[in-house]
């Protein structure tokens, strides 16, 4: 796993962090990764790898629910909210890195 720094290692003072690699604990839910797999034809391959690991910490349920919103998202451009705040800032994040992908975010942001 890539090392990457913490926003709390920016703003904290005498913070230690410890690196874990949990992702073969938490897997996809086969579910979800089925629908994963129709985003997949969707985006770059690198955005997709992005957007797999993004599932990794929900419950299989919320990663199936996820996976369909993302790939309502790449074919309709429509979002969708949880009502879950972790799993909602996570699905902004992915709806705005396929945005990107599709050539839709706004001019003010190039």
């Amino acid at each position: 796993m890539k090392k990457t720094d913490l926003m709390l290692e920016m703003v904290a003072d005498e913070v230690k962090v410890v690196y874990q690699d949990l992702r073969r604990d938490y897997g996809i839910n086969l579910l979800a990764d089925r629908e994963m797999q129709t985003l997949e034809k969707k985006v770059s391959p690198e955005a997709f790898g992005v957007l797999m690991q993004q599932l990794l910490a929900f419950h299989g349920d919320m990663q199936l629910e996820m996976a369909e919103d993302l790939t309502i998202f790449a074919s309709e451009h429509v979002a969708h909210t949880t009502g879950c705040p972790s799993a909602d800032m996570i699905l902004d994040f992915c709806y705005t890195l396929i945005a990107w992908e599709h050539g839709i975010v706004r001019k003010s942001n190039n």
